[in-house]
């Protein structure tokens, strides 16, 4: 796959999971639909951060350093993605149970960091 190809289907994916997010937000009730409305406004939220995230993250990485082979860009903007829509996700979350403190972002915040970290790790070994 070419990296233009990539980003017209990573453009369409997140288009898509904004669009659908969109929908669900206006088309069902919190109140009445229980647990699979709260599911499905997760789920599509979590899809459309996370190729956003992903998206964004590439098209920096890109412009910022030309000189590194692409894919290393878009497995590293994926995981960092991935890691970024998990911690929002669980701070979102929480913070709709009550449950969410300073303290509480500040533990997922280095969690997160410490994953990254052990990523990195594993990249620059040889």
């Amino acid at each position: 796959m070419t990296f233009r190809a990539y980003l017209i289907i990573m453009t369409c994916v997140s288009l898509s999971a904004w669009i659908a997010w969109f929908v669900v937000l206006h088309a069902i009730d919190p109140t009445g639909s229980g647990f699979l409305g709260f599911l499905l406004f997760f789920l599509t939220l979590g899809m459309a951060f996370l190729s956003t995230a992903t998206l964004l993250g590439t098209v920096v990485r890109i412009w910022k350093n030309k000189e590194e082979v692409v894919y290393r860009h878009v497995v590293r903007s994926l995981r960092q993605g991935i890691l970024f829509t998990v911690l929002f996700l669980i701070t979102l979350a929480l913070s709709g149970q009550g449950l969410l403190v300073w303290w509480v972002i500040v533990l997922l915040i280095l969690i997160a960091a410490f994953v990254e970290l052990i990523f990195l790790g594993a990249d620059s070994s040889p």
